[in-house]
């Protein structure tokens, strides 16, 4: 990631009128998984569908964040501090049973389940002895068990990866220039790794397939502004969805049809951060489904 956006507060949820929303599926039908600062660190949230309070899904003193949905919705990993080192952490979707999956010296963070919920991806700094120490995708069974490097080579960048629908492919960024990554897509066991894009001045970060397994968004970063960019799955018919602003972390929602996202506010300050949805084919104008003072971030539906 070029940019590291912090991870932190809340206001309430804003939302717009039916007439400008798709039929067929609208941003509040569904639970918003997310992470804020709003009371003094940052916490993982939950604003349930239809409802307006947020809930607290980790309330603890260090800083927790990254959250991410397990394919049925009933747990969410996370990163966190609170062993003083980042590691991946689950809770259930509830909040309860917190459960502490990695605990190397190395970083380990940015989880990803599997669409079967057996596996999560995730990003680590551990390296063998005499190895140079680089980030690199591992992954390991739901439980924590079988930790294992997943792709040989480091990414070159501290992204993280994530699966397609099917479980059979990973998408991920690969360091291609000085401030330059492409979005790279391979086999699921890290083999046949493919190149989607040849960049060499933009930051392309944080792929995520569509449901149907048929598209990949990502931000696209040229160290002034980030785009939220969709493209086909082998990489052609790449189109920007939203230019203006700074824009990471897309997600689709379970229709593919919004992406939701973390976005800079325009015209505030430095740390104003809130989270918001656009529609994937344009034409639609980004509406604001979190905000706060500060940062709320990495946002995305429960399928």
């Amino acid at each position: 990631m070029r940019a590291s956006v912090p991870i932190l507060v809340f206001a309430l949820a804003s939302f717009p009128s039916p007439a400008t929303e798709p039929a067929a599926w609208k941003p509040h039908a569904a639970d918003l998984l997310f992470a804020s600062n709003r009371g003094g660190n940052s916490d993982v949230y939950v604003l349930r569908a239809g409802q307006k309070e947020w809930t607290n899904l980790t309330s603890h003193e260090a800083g927790d964040n990254w959250p991410v949905w397990s394919a049925d919705g009933t747990r969410v990993a996370f990163q966190s501090r609170r062993t003083g080192n980042l590691d991946i952490w689950t809770v259930k979707a509830d909040g309860s049973e917190a459960a502490q999956l990695t605990d190397d010296p190395e970083p380990d963070y940015l989880p990803a389940w599997s669409p079967d919920g057996k596996s999560i991806v995730f990003t680590s700094w551990r390296h063998a002895e005499g190895e140079e120490r680089a980030p690199h995708l591992y992954v390991m069974s739901a439980d924590g068990s079988g930790q294992r490097r997943l792709v040989a080579e480091s990414l070159g960048t501290s992204a993280g990866a994530t699966w397609s629908p099917d479980g059979k492919r990973i998408v991920y960024s690969r360091k291609s220039g000085e401030n330059a990554a492409d979005i790279v897509v391979a086999d699921a066991d890290g083999k046949n790794e493919r190149r989607l894009t040849k960049e060499t001045t933009l930051y392309c970060g944080s792929p995520v397939f569509s449901p149907d397994g048929k598209r990949i968004a990502f931000y696209a970063d040229d160290g002034k502004a980030s785009a939220l960019v969709v493209m086909n799955a082998d990489g052609s018919a790449r189109r920007t969805v939203l230019a203006e602003g700074k824009n990471w972390y897309p997600r689709f929602s379970p229709d593919g049809r919004w992406l939701v996202y973390t976005a800079a506010v325009p015209g505030g300050a430095e740390e104003d951060i809130d989270i918001y949805a656009v529609p994937v084919e344009g034409g639609g104008k980004p509406m604001r489904l979190v905000q706060g003072p500060k940062r709320e971030i990495e946002g995305s539906w429960r399928w």
